[in-house]
C-alpha cells in the first residue's frame, strides 16, 4: 500500500511540472501582455482583415497601408499600435485570449520593425495558441506600414504539432 502511495505522489510531481511548462512554452521571452486601451489611438480605423495563406502561413493586408497613406492616422505613429490595428487586437473577442506583443527594435536594419503577437487562450478545442510576426516599415513621414507578416499556431497536445509553425490542428 505504501508503494501505491509513492506511486501516485510521484505522478501527482510529474503531473505538476508537465502542466507548469505547458503554459510557459506559448509566451516567447520579452514579451508583455497587450491590453486593449481604454480610448484607441487616434484616427480611421482599418475595416478590413487580414488574409492567411492556410499553406504557407503568409498574411496579406489589402487596404492597409493605402488607409495610412490616405488618412495618417495616429495609431501608425508607433509598432505596435499599428500591429495592434492590423492583427485586430483591439477586440472585440469571443471569449477574453491573453494577448502578448515583443516588439523588436530594428530600425538599422533593412527588415524593419519585428512585432510578434501571441494569443493564447482562444476556446479552441485543437489550437492551443497563435503567433503573428509582422514587419513593419517606418516611412519618410514617420508612420509605420505592413511590410509582410506570417501566421502559425501551436496545437494542443494531442491535436497535431506541439510548436509554431503552419501546419494545422486536427
Amino acid at each position: 500500500m505504501r508503494r501505491s502511495g509513492a506511486r501516485s505522489g510521484a505522478s501527482i510531481v510529474l503531473l505538476a511540472v508537465l502542466l507548469a511548462g505547458c503554459g510557459d512554452a506559448v509566451q516567447q521571452d520579452g514579451a508583455a501582455p497587450w491590453t486593449v486601451p481604454s480610448s484607441p489611438a487616434a484616427g480611421e480605423r482599418w475595416s478590413e482583415r487580414i488574409s492567411v495563406d492556410r499553406d504557407s502561413g503568409v498574411i496579406a493586408a489589402p487596404g492597409f497601408n493605402e488607409l495610412i497613406d490616405r488618412a495618417s492616422p495616429g495609431w501608425a505613429g508607433a509598432a505596435d499600435t499599428t500591429a495592434a490595428e492590423l492583427l485586430g487586437l483591439n477586440g472585440p473577442f469571443d471569449g477574453r485570449p491573453e494577448i502578448s506583443l515583443l516588439q523588436e527594435n530594428s530600425e538599422d536594419s533593412e527588415d524593419g520593425t519585428v512585432v510578434t503577437a501571441t494569443l493564447s487562450r482562444l476556446g479552441d478545442d485543437s489550437v492551443q495558441a497563435q503567433r503573428y510576426r509582422v514587419v513593419l516599415t517606418r516611412g519618410t513621414d514617420g508612420l509605420f506600414r505592413f511590410g509582410s507578416g506570417e501566421r502559425t499556431v501551436k496545437c494542443h497536445s494531442g491535436r497535431g504539432h506541439q510548436d509554431f509553425s503552419v501546419g494545422l490542428c486536427s
